[in-house]
């Protein structure tokens, strides 16, 4: 009889440690919430050269909003119509959107030299900024933001050895928005109009 009680009371702290354990992963473990959430996921620390030839860093535009989308001058179709959407964005939601400036990061700096970005972004919105560099800190830009970016032939097949500047690049259609210390917020897909963007970026500015 002693037995069986000594049995019941170990079996009785047995379970009441597992509860406890249970209960505490229940508590601490990660929610949807945070998990969805992207921060520390997207963005970070930056070192690019703007389309005037001057050095950029994430802190040059730190206390404002920033519109952030990876493409390449030589798109044929996906880039200009994603950067004509931001532009009208932009102008749908003034006032608010002057607080945001949007950046166009190159995945392509063997062809985007600052000289092609100035052409290339002023025939979409006075305020875009173009960022080019070496291929190393453009590599981390796009790591920063997990987007990917890769040569590719007419074909659409990898084309890592490409010689010349004939060639493709295969790449992520988002737009970045980030808030005034370089934050993650949200990311607009390609099927998202420019009012889409426009409100989200009406509802987010402060």
């Amino acid at each position: 009889m002693r037995k069986n009680q000594i049995f019941l009371i170990l079996c009785g702290f047995c379970f009441g440690a597992l509860i406890a354990i249970w209960l505490y992963a229940l508590e601490n473990q990660p929610t949807q919430k945070n998990i969805n959430s992207g921060q520390a996921l997207i963005g970070g620390p930056f070192t690019l050269i703007d389309h005037k030839g001057n050095a950029k860093t994430e802190e040059d535009f730190k206390g404002k909003y920033m519109l952030v989308y990876f493409g390449y001058s030589y798109c044929p179709d996906i880039c200009p119509t994603d950067l004509q959407k931001m532009a009208n964005a932009l102008d749908m939601s003034k006032p608010k959107s002057e607080n945001v400036q949007p950046i166009f990061i190159t995945i392509d700096p063997e062809r985007d030299t600052p000289d092609q970005l100035a052409s290339y972004v002023s025939s979409f919105h006075p305020r875009l900024i173009g960022l080019t560099g070496t291929i190393e800190n453009i590599t981390k830009a796009k790591k920063a933001y997990k987007v990917y970016g890769v040569k590719v032939d007419k074909d659409g097949k990898p084309a890592k050895n490409i010689e010349g500047t004939d060639y493709l690049m295969d790449h992520s259609p988002q737009t970045f928005l980030m808030d005034r210390d370089g934050g993650f917020i949200r990311y607009f897909r390609f099927s998202d109009s420019a009012k889409d963007m426009a409100a989200a970026i009406n509802k987010a500015v402060n």
